[in-house]
């Protein structure tokens, strides 16, 4: 097992590299603890992935997509009317797209919505600057 000793806002922590996977948009990591995290270069790098995800699923899984947006939110947006299935209204699914891309921690840290520092020495992981915990 390769285990590699990283810092999530300043505090020490292990995770095996051979775990390590991507559901296509972010790599993610389990540590020792069984703390689940996504891992990112960058904030906007993470916003244009959380925005891609969202694009990817009205365009793959409109059926889905309908579900968790709301058919009367996209209703409104087709007759150019503020909505939206969050707080914050926009009027149009481009302009919903888009607030993923300010906001990623909302998509990818499902478990409290923040984004957290990463540091890690080890020369296949110090690209990486930002972790999410997703569990």
């Amino acid at each position: 097992m390769a285990k590699v000793v990283a810092y999530i806002d300043g505090e020490r922590t292990i995770f095996n590299t051979e775990n390590a996977s991507s559901d296509g948009y972010l790599t993610m990591i389990e540590t020792e603890d069984g703390k689940e995290f996504y891992l990112v270069e960058n904030q906007e790098a993470a916003g244009e992935k959380a925005r891609e995800y969202w694009e990817d699923m009205a365009q793959d899984d409109p059926e889905e997509f309908v579900f968790i947006v709301g058919s009367e939110t996209l209703l409104q947006w087709g007759l150019g009317n503020y909505a939206g299935p969050g707080l914050t209204a926009v009027q149009s699914l481009e302009g919903w797209l888009d607030l993923h891309l300010d906001c990623p921690e909302e998509h990818f840290a499902q478990y409290d919505g923040v984004e957290r520092e990463f540091k890690c020495k080890h020369p296949d992981w110090t690209m990486y600057t930002i972790a999410y915990r997703s569990n």
